[in-house]
């Protein structure tokens, strides 16, 4: 029995961890985007997964991705992006400012953003996550401690992307974790309509 100990440990902690681990709840369902939000253990921010397909190619879907001078015109709240410097051509890192409501204080990170290929299973893998050590803070701006968007995308027949699309942060400051639950929605659904109108410009 006592041999058997550890292991009824470790069966109570991953039972115990699963009951704390909400479900997958939808919030939004409009022109086939997906958004659901779930709370993780004691964590006071939601986790946001979204679904949704693209009329595109992967390569499409990159390229738009490294543009991030670009990312405010589709990503929901960037006031300004550019890139710090390329590691090599999958991954690369770039500064990102995100603009908040007054009397909010804007939010800024660096990321680092990269891309893996699985050509064998026709999918791919793009990972971006906030990194410290590259910027110093800057003045009336809270520096993001922590934030990671992954994004699983199947490539389909006919230029058809299928992408599940995970996000949790830790925004930082004293920002009411409420607000930022509330507009979980919001942020991914206006964000993936509206990089489905570049892509689909981008093909016509």
């Amino acid at each position: 029995m006592i041999r058997r100990l550890p292991l009824l440990i470790v069966l109570i902690g991953v039972s115990i961890s699963s009951f704390a681990q909400e479900k997958w709840q939808l919030v939004k369902d409009q022109d086939g985007i997906r958004v659901y939000t779930r709370r993780l253990n004691n964590e006071r921010y939601k986790e946001i997964k979204a679904d949704f397909e693209l009329k595109g190619s992967a390569d499409q879907l990159i390229g738009i991705l490294q543009n991030v001078s670009h990312q405010n015109e589709w990503s929901y709240g960037t006031k300004k992006a550019y890139l710090i410097r390329k590691k090599n051509k999958d991954t690369l890192i770039y500064y990102s400012e995100i603009s908040l409501p007054w009397p909010l204080s804007n939010r800024d990170l660096v990321i680092e953003l990269s891309f893996k290929k699985d050509t064998l299973n026709k999918m791919l893998h793009i990972q971006a996550k906030s990194i410290a050590g590259i910027l110093a803070a800057k003045p009336n701006l809270v520096r993001v401690p922590f934030s990671l968007a992954l994004w699983d995308v199947s490539v389909l027949p006919n230029k058809l992307l299928r992408v599940e699309y995970t996000f949790s942060t830790n925004p930082g400051g004293a920002l009411p974790a409420w607000l930022v639950n509330l507009a979980a929605s919001v942020g991914p659904y206006n964000s993936f309509h509206k990089l489905k109108d570049i892509i689909r410009k981008e093909g016509s």
